[in-house]
């Protein structure tokens, strides 16, 4: 049973249709520049072998033939719908439908930056929600929790009762340390869809990470899981404990370099001005006599500008350089 969207296990060779003698003879090849040669070509041949197959039972309009691509989907055959998505923007041209299907396989068989490319193209047409979604996952799967959920929450807003879409932002508002925001969302999925296995398993990682341990084991039991996945998800919640410690940490930090450069901009501030309010007492001699006089007010109005500049010339710049930048892991 699946964790969560973002768990899933390294594709299985046996997916790609390979047989046991070829993989003893990859088990023993010495170049992994060959290894990945061989996993090439083998994707390649399947490639042609499902066009072939496209060919034979080529659908006759673009509805059904954006129905067998989804339903290839479902089977979880990526490589498969890859295929036949390219044959269909060939025969149909550049439909939103096709493209973001065409972009998920992408993601699906780890060519990231293109699917990311087709799902930016994407953002303004009607299946914005799915190119949005796209991205998160995306960004998720690279660790950046503060971008998946941007991306998710633009794809929640689009599509509201989508339950596996509440409840992926809500995985990366927790991972990310929102967990308020990830309750709320998790809530919503959790009515939407309460019989979802993943959602329940998000539901258990977040009453896990939320110290709720005996709720966290309640939801576990009604999901169904076995005792090796319950350890899996009580390992995954206390990595991701600890991780979120860390980012409470940093996030700590950055607050008191924030205040105490604030402080230090203040204090200065308030140097400047009373520079800049104090008399000025400049004298000069005056001719024929030994008697010295105080300077006009005008003279000491043009000083105190050239006071205030010099001060604000170089003001926190040695604080300000100081400070280095503090770093910002679905299903």
């Amino acid at each position: 049973m699946k964790i969560s969207t973002w768990i899933r296990p390294v594709l299985r060779w046996a997916a790609l249709g390979l047989s046991s003698t070829w993989l003893v003879a990859c088990s023993t090849t010495d170049s992994a520049y060959e290894l990945v040669r061989q996993q090439q070509e083998q994707e390649a041949f399947l490639q042609s072998k499902e066009i072939e197959h496209w060919e034979k039972r080529k659908p006759t309009d673009r509805q059904m033939a954006v129905r067998m691509l989804q339903e290839t989907q479902t089977q979880g055959r990526y490589f498969a719908s890859l295929a036949y998505a390219e044959a269909m923007e060939k025969e149909y041209g550049a439909d939103p439908e096709i493209m973001v299907l065409r972009a998920e396989a992408q993601r699906q068989t780890g060519q990231l930056e293109q699917a990311a490319h087709t799902f930016n193209a994407l953002l303004n047409t009607p299946v914005a929600a799915r190119a949005y979604q796209g991205l998160g996952l995306i960004a998720g799967s690279q660790q950046h929790f503060e971008q998946a959920a941007h991306f998710l929450k633009q794809a929640a807003g689009r599509d509201p009762t989508n339950a596996i879409l509440q409840s992926d932002l809500a995985y990366a508002y927790l991972r990310s340390g929102r967990p308020q925001e990830a309750r709320l969302a998790l809530g919503k999925a959790a009515e939407l869809a309460p019989e979802n296995p993943k959602i329940l398993s998000n539901m258990a990682l977040y009453l896990l990470v939320s110290q709720e341990t005996q709720r966290a084991g309640f939801v576990m039991q009604q999901a169904g899981m076995d005792a090796a996945t319950q350890q899996a998800v009580v390992q995954m919640a206390e990595q991701i404990g600890q991780e979120l410690e860390q980012l409470h940490a940093r996030q700590q930090q950055q607050k008191q370099q924030e205040q105490y450069l604030a402080e230090a901009t203040r204090d200065e501030q308030a140097r400047v001005q009373a520079v800049a309010l104090r008399p000025s007492a400049s004298i000069r001699p005056v001719q024929g006599g030994n008697r010295a006089v105080p300077s006009p007010p005008q003279a000491a109005s043009r000083v105190v500008p050239a006071v205030v500049s010099s001060s604000q010339a170089g003001l926190n710049r040695p604080l300000l350089e100081s400070l280095g930048s503090v770093p910002s892991s679905m299903n």
